[in-house]
């Protein structure tokens, strides 16, 4: 096996791949680049580990039956990582250069749950102007928690795939269906031809959120912690739910408040 090494010296000599210009993005951090790697719909460019870290990549590696990129891996020192990923960021040693994730659109996301039948319509998940990718990676970590893979963005606000979001949804989001649509409240319409619930959280309902585990096929919607879902989003979903919280607190974060509606949903 030959392993390139860039020695402290070097580094300010050394140029590192960015293939795929903007289709690619450097992911930093174990579990992110470890889940990256398995992933079979992205493509690698290069691997950079420290010499510390490098012993638990090939063991990786190998158990993942993956040895055969151990020929994109370059040694380097940790500052080197940092001046690429951010000098704040805890990169843990790795970093990988690959392609982005693949997202679907609306055409896609219908034809599939067209061609199901009703009993095995997924659970989906509509993000309604979120789009801070730390809360968004921990709302994609929760939902792959709980078995809901189907993410789904407005494309106004749709963010772009970060590698904190990556990050902070420890590799998750490599199992996830991500999808951006133009319209939410188009989407939402032939959700319910199809036959699902739409369902949205909601601070000021009445109904409370235990309750939205006797409705089947759902499509749960989820808005930012100031704003909320949109109005006319809201007036379209079938359902408003609330999850009752101690009044001398104004909201909960957007991630606690997904996992605690996938959690119900779950029940």
């Amino acid at each position: 096996m030959r392993i390139t090494k860039t020695t402290r010296n070097q580094k300010t000599n050394h140029k590192f791949e960015n293939t795929g210009s903007q289709n690619s993005i450097w992911l930093y951090g174990k579990h992110a680049v470890f889940a990256a790697l398995q992933n079979k719909k992205r493509k690698i460019f290069q691997i950079i580990s420290t010499k510390n870290t490098f012993s638990e990549l090939e063991k990786f590696l190998n158990k993942a039956q993956l040895s055969h990129l151990k020929n994109s891996v370059k040694i380097v020192e940790g500052e080197q990582i940092s001046s690429i990923v951010g000098r704040d960021q805890i990169h843990q040693g790795i970093a990988l250069n690959c392609s982005k994730l693949i997202i679907k659109n609306q055409n896609d996301l219908l034809e599939e749950l067209y061609s199901l039948e009703k009993e095995q319509l997924p659970t989906l998940l509509l993000l309604d102007q979120l789009s801070d990718p730390q809360n968004i990676g921990a709302i994609i970590r929760s939902a792959i928690s709980f078995g809901v893979k189907k993410i789904i963005f407005c494309e106004h606000s749709a963010p772009k795939e970060t590698a904190s979001m990556c990050k902070s949804s420890v590799g998750a989001i490599e199992l996830a269906d991500l999808v951006i649509v133009v319209n939410f409240n188009n989407l939402i319409e032939k959700l319910k031809k199809i036959g699902y619930w739409c369902i949205g959280l909601d601070g000021n309902s009445e109904t409370s959120i235990s309750k939205i585990s006797d409705y089947d096929h759902v499509a749960l919607v989820v808005g930012s912690e100031g704003d909320g879902i949109r109005d006319l989003v809201k007036k379209n979903c079938d359902v408003l739910a609330k999850i009752k919280i101690d009044p001398s607190v104004e909201s909960l974060n957007a991630s606690v408040a997904t996992s605690i509606a996938l959690y119900e949903l779950k029940k």
